[in-house]
Protein backbone atom coordinates (compact mmCIF):
# COMPACT_ATOMS: atom_id res chain seq x y z
CA UNK A 1 0.00 0.00 0.00
CA UNK A 2 1.59 3.05 -0.99
CA UNK A 3 0.10 6.26 1.09
CA UNK A 4 0.97 9.45 0.85
CA UNK A 5 0.71 12.94 2.84
CA UNK A 6 -0.63 16.37 1.83
CA UNK A 7 0.25 19.18 4.57
CA UNK A 8 -2.63 22.10 3.86
CA UNK A 9 -0.69 25.28 4.61
CA UNK A 10 -2.42 27.51 2.75
CA UNK A 11 -4.53 29.38 4.98
CA UNK A 12 -4.55 33.48 5.55
CA UNK A 13 -4.44 32.94 9.08
CA UNK A 14 -7.05 35.38 9.90
CA UNK A 15 -8.11 34.46 13.63
CA UNK A 16 -4.52 34.75 14.33
CA UNK A 17 -4.38 38.42 16.05
CA UNK A 18 -0.54 38.95 14.79
CA UNK A 19 1.28 37.71 12.33
CA UNK A 20 1.18 34.67 10.30
CA UNK A 21 0.45 31.49 12.51
CA UNK A 22 1.99 28.55 10.67
CA UNK A 23 5.14 30.84 10.79
CA UNK A 24 5.31 32.05 14.25
CA UNK A 25 8.32 30.30 15.95
CA UNK A 26 6.72 27.57 18.73
CA UNK A 27 9.05 25.00 20.53
CA UNK A 28 12.51 26.70 18.44
CA UNK A 29 10.69 26.48 15.00
CA UNK A 30 7.86 27.76 12.97
CA UNK A 31 4.31 26.12 13.69
CA UNK A 32 4.95 24.54 10.34
CA UNK A 33 7.93 23.50 10.72
CA UNK A 34 6.94 20.86 13.02
CA UNK A 35 4.51 19.28 10.74
CA UNK A 36 7.18 19.31 8.09
CA UNK A 37 9.53 17.23 10.08
CA UNK A 38 6.93 14.52 10.98
CA UNK A 39 5.99 14.19 7.31
CA UNK A 40 9.87 14.22 6.01
CA UNK A 41 10.81 11.56 8.75
CA UNK A 42 7.60 9.08 7.95
CA UNK A 43 8.04 6.93 5.21
CA UNK A 44 5.35 8.56 2.68
CA UNK A 45 5.60 7.34 -0.95
CA UNK A 46 4.78 11.11 -1.57
CA UNK A 47 4.66 13.98 0.53
CA UNK A 48 3.58 17.66 -1.01
CA UNK A 49 2.74 20.88 0.78
CA UNK A 50 -0.39 22.84 -0.47
CA UNK A 51 0.60 26.62 0.22
CA UNK A 52 -1.58 29.95 -0.69
CA UNK A 53 -1.38 32.36 1.97
CA UNK A 54 2.65 33.38 2.44
CA UNK A 55 3.52 31.38 -0.96
CA UNK A 56 6.90 32.13 -0.97
CA UNK A 57 7.71 32.28 2.83
CA UNK A 58 5.77 28.28 3.15
CA UNK A 59 7.85 27.24 -0.20
CA UNK A 60 10.78 27.77 1.16
CA UNK A 61 10.30 26.11 4.51
CA UNK A 62 9.30 23.46 2.33
CA UNK A 63 11.66 22.92 0.33
CA UNK A 64 14.71 23.25 2.94
CA UNK A 65 12.89 20.03 4.59
CA UNK A 66 13.00 18.61 1.30
CA UNK A 67 9.36 18.05 0.59
CA UNK A 68 7.37 19.61 -2.70
CA UNK A 69 4.71 22.02 -3.19
CA UNK A 70 1.52 22.66 -5.24
CA UNK A 71 0.20 25.98 -5.17
CA UNK A 72 -3.50 26.49 -4.55
CA UNK A 73 -4.26 30.15 -6.83
CA UNK A 74 -7.99 29.87 -4.99
CA UNK A 75 -7.07 29.59 -1.18
CA UNK A 76 -9.05 32.41 -0.52
CA UNK A 77 -12.14 30.43 -1.26
CA UNK A 78 -11.43 28.30 1.89
CA UNK A 79 -10.17 24.73 2.87
CA UNK A 80 -11.97 23.01 0.46
CA UNK A 81 -9.84 24.38 -2.61
CA UNK A 82 -6.65 23.52 -0.52
CA UNK A 83 -7.96 19.42 -0.54
CA UNK A 84 -8.74 19.47 -3.86
CA UNK A 85 -5.71 20.95 -4.96
CA UNK A 86 -3.86 18.76 -2.92
CA UNK A 87 -5.61 15.76 -3.89
CA UNK A 88 -5.02 16.40 -7.83
CA UNK A 89 -1.41 17.02 -7.41
CA UNK A 90 -0.77 13.64 -5.72
CA UNK A 91 0.80 11.14 -8.65
CA UNK A 92 -1.70 8.28 -10.00
CA UNK A 93 -0.01 5.25 -7.84
CA UNK A 94 -0.64 6.69 -4.76
CA UNK A 95 -3.60 4.24 -2.87
CA UNK A 96 -4.64 6.62 0.00
CA UNK A 97 -3.21 10.44 1.75
CA UNK A 98 -3.11 11.25 4.92
CA UNK A 99 -4.67 14.91 5.66
CA UNK A 100 -2.15 17.06 7.81
CA UNK A 101 -2.97 20.26 9.22
CA UNK A 102 -0.05 23.06 9.25
CA UNK A 103 -1.24 24.19 12.28
CA UNK A 104 -1.42 21.27 14.32
CA UNK A 105 2.69 20.50 15.56
CA UNK A 106 1.50 18.06 18.24
CA UNK A 107 0.49 14.88 16.13
CA UNK A 108 2.55 11.82 17.04
CA UNK A 109 3.93 9.41 14.68
CA UNK A 110 2.29 6.48 16.69
CA UNK A 111 -1.25 8.35 15.37
CA UNK A 112 -0.15 8.28 11.89
CA UNK A 113 1.02 4.67 12.61
CA UNK A 114 -2.39 3.67 13.70
CA UNK A 115 -4.00 4.93 10.70
CA UNK A 116 -1.58 3.21 8.84
CA UNK A 117 -1.77 -0.20 10.77
CA UNK A 118 -5.99 -0.15 10.61
CA UNK A 119 -5.75 0.54 6.61
CA UNK A 120 -3.39 -2.71 5.91
CA UNK A 121 -6.04 -4.59 8.00
CA UNK A 122 -8.94 -3.22 6.17
CA UNK A 123 -8.21 -1.51 2.60
CA UNK A 124 -11.20 -1.39 1.56
CA UNK A 125 -12.90 1.21 3.54
CA UNK A 126 -12.86 4.65 2.30
CA UNK A 127 -10.71 6.42 4.92
CA UNK A 128 -9.46 5.85 8.65
CA UNK A 129 -10.44 8.82 11.22
CA UNK A 130 -8.32 8.77 14.49
CA UNK A 131 -10.55 9.47 17.59
CA UNK A 132 -9.17 10.69 21.21
CA UNK A 133 -11.61 10.03 23.55
CA UNK A 134 -15.01 10.81 21.87
CA UNK A 135 -13.67 12.55 19.13
CA UNK A 136 -12.94 12.93 16.15
CA UNK A 137 -9.19 13.95 15.48
CA UNK A 138 -6.67 14.69 12.85
CA UNK A 139 -5.19 13.80 10.42
CA UNK A 140 -7.41 11.78 8.47
CA UNK A 141 -6.49 8.84 6.21
CA UNK A 142 -8.34 9.38 2.77
CA UNK A 143 -8.12 6.69 0.48
CA UNK A 144 -8.73 6.83 -3.42
CA UNK A 145 -12.04 5.46 -3.54
CA UNK A 146 -13.19 8.57 -1.89
CA UNK A 147 -10.89 11.35 -3.67
CA UNK A 148 -13.56 11.78 -6.72
CA UNK A 149 -16.06 12.51 -3.87
CA UNK A 150 -14.22 15.84 -2.64
CA UNK A 151 -15.01 17.71 -5.99
CA UNK A 152 -18.52 17.95 -4.07
CA UNK A 153 -16.81 20.22 -1.57
CA UNK A 154 -17.06 23.92 -1.29
CA UNK A 155 -16.06 27.12 0.93
CA UNK A 156 -14.07 26.21 4.04
CA UNK A 157 -15.13 23.10 4.45
CA UNK A 158 -13.01 20.10 5.40
CA UNK A 159 -14.29 15.86 4.14
CA UNK A 160 -15.66 15.20 7.63
CA UNK A 161 -19.78 16.02 6.29
CA UNK A 162 -18.64 14.08 3.61
CA UNK A 163 -17.39 11.05 5.54
CA UNK A 164 -20.20 10.98 8.25
CA UNK A 165 -22.60 9.94 5.46
CA UNK A 166 -20.85 7.22 4.57
CA UNK A 167 -20.84 3.70 5.52
CA UNK A 168 -17.15 2.45 5.23
CA UNK A 169 -15.41 4.80 7.23
CA UNK A 170 -13.45 3.31 9.84
CA UNK A 171 -12.60 5.34 13.49
CA UNK A 172 -9.76 4.22 14.85
CA UNK A 173 -8.39 5.36 18.41
CA UNK A 174 -5.10 7.06 19.58
CA UNK A 175 -3.92 8.18 22.78
CA UNK A 176 -2.60 11.32 20.99
CA UNK A 177 -4.20 14.59 23.20
CA UNK A 178 -2.33 16.38 19.78
CA UNK A 179 -4.50 15.02 17.68
CA UNK A 180 -7.08 17.77 18.38
CA UNK A 181 -4.82 20.64 19.67
CA UNK A 182 -5.04 22.94 16.40
CA UNK A 183 -3.72 26.65 16.47
CA UNK A 184 -6.17 29.34 15.17
CA UNK A 185 -5.39 32.24 17.71
CA UNK A 186 -2.73 33.43 19.75
CA UNK A 187 -4.55 32.22 22.57
CA UNK A 188 -4.50 28.28 21.23
CA UNK A 189 -0.83 29.03 21.07
CA UNK A 190 -0.51 29.95 24.58
CA UNK A 191 -2.33 26.83 25.25
CA UNK A 192 -0.67 24.25 23.17
CA UNK A 193 2.56 25.84 24.33
CA UNK A 194 1.90 26.15 28.59
CA UNK A 195 3.12 23.55 30.97
CA UNK A 196 0.57 20.96 30.81
CA UNK A 197 0.87 20.80 26.67
CA UNK A 198 1.07 17.19 25.78
CA UNK A 199 4.85 16.28 23.89
CA UNK A 200 5.03 15.66 20.42
CA UNK A 201 6.72 11.91 19.89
Amino acid sequence: MRLGAIILAAGQSSRFEDGHKLLTVFRGRPILGHVLELARDCPFADRLVVTGSERGRVEALAHAAGIRTAHNPDFADGLSTSLKAGIAALPPGIDGAFILLGDMPLITRDTLQALEKAAQAAPEMAAFVPVFGRDWAHPVLLMRKVFPELASLSGDQGARKLLQARGDVALVPVDDPGSLADIDTRADLARVAGPNAPPRT
